[in-house]
């Protein structure tokens, strides 16, 4: 019984967002914007839904019911490639090729390798940080949901700013506008650097002062998780506040042309 609630549990607040983030990061990256756009939110809930629910299911299954590591990893990577396919398949419809499975495919390893990467950087630091071994918070269910936080807030916020550049009205090559303003590129180097310097000390301070040492466990939880998201959280708002507001210098910069070009259209007819 434990098992079961262990499963359900570990299913709903873990295995779902991670599939959620594997299908949409694969998506991203064979450029199916349209399977991701808001608008059609609920058509395109379902494309996503349809892979990361089967998926999630059966990794619990793999793991609290039946254990084979390597023979259930092999498993589930065909499956999810086979629902990738499946449903970008039914969205191209005849358009769909050989070609297409192909970089489904590379794009599924690549979202792997990303996934791989943020819980392999956030998992060991907030674990040495915790003085906890990574297989005693996997086992707990509100500990390996709250350390999974991190990696979750930095892979949702790096989807939510690649989609939101993808859909802007006006393409900007926002890394291009920063390196050419020398405000902006300062400011935002000096930033990163600070931030990496004060989060390393800081990671060192608690994980070989144990100054969290008196306070309770799920205070100590958030303390961490704090450490390593705010910077990123900020750094993504940055971007995205920084594209916003050259979008709609632009936008007024072209409002402001076809009242001119208006003005002269009807100027010349006056004077017809």
């Amino acid at each position: 019984m434990q098992n079961v609630l262990n499963a359900l549990f570990n299913l709903i607040l873990v295995s779902i967002p991670e599939e959620i983030f594997l299908v949409v990061m694969t998506l991203i990256i064979i450029k199916r914007f349209g399977m991701l756009d808001v608008r059609m939110w609920r058509q395109n809930l379902k494309w996503i839904m349809i892979p990361a629910i089967p998926m999630a299911m059966m990794i619990n299954l793999f793991k609290y019911f039946i254990i084979i590591p390597m023979f259930s990893t092999i498993i589930c990577l065909i499956t999810f490639y086979i629902l990738i396919v499946l449903i970008v398949n039914k969205a191209d419809g005849c358009s769909f090729n050989k070609k297409d499975c192909k970089e489904i495919a590379l794009a599924m390893f690549a979202s792997f390798i990303i996934w791989g990467v943020l819980e392999g950087v956030t998992w060991p630091i907030l674990a040495m940080m915790l003085n906890m071994p990574i297989d005693n918070i996997k086992n707990n269910i509100s500990q390996n949901f709250l350390i999974s936080l991190p990696s979750r807030v930095i892979g949702f916020g790096s989807i939510l700013y690649i989609l939101n550049k993808k859909n802007s009205s006006i393409k900007i090559k926002i890394f291009d506008v920063i390196i050419k303003n020398r405000f902006l590129y300062t400011t935002i180097l000096t930033f990163c650097i600070s931030t990496i310097l004060l989060t390393v000390y800081t990671i060192k301070l608690i994980s070989y002062n144990n100054i969290l040492i008196n306070l309770p466990l799920i205070e100590q939880i958030f303390i961490c998780i704090a450490i390593l998201i705010l910077p990123v959280v900020v750094l993504i708002w940055m971007l995205m506040l920084i594209n916003y507001i050259i979008v709609k210098e632009k936008q007024i910069q072209q409002t402001y042309e076809n009242l001119v070009m208006q003005d002269d259209i009807m100027l010349d007819v006056e004077d017809l």
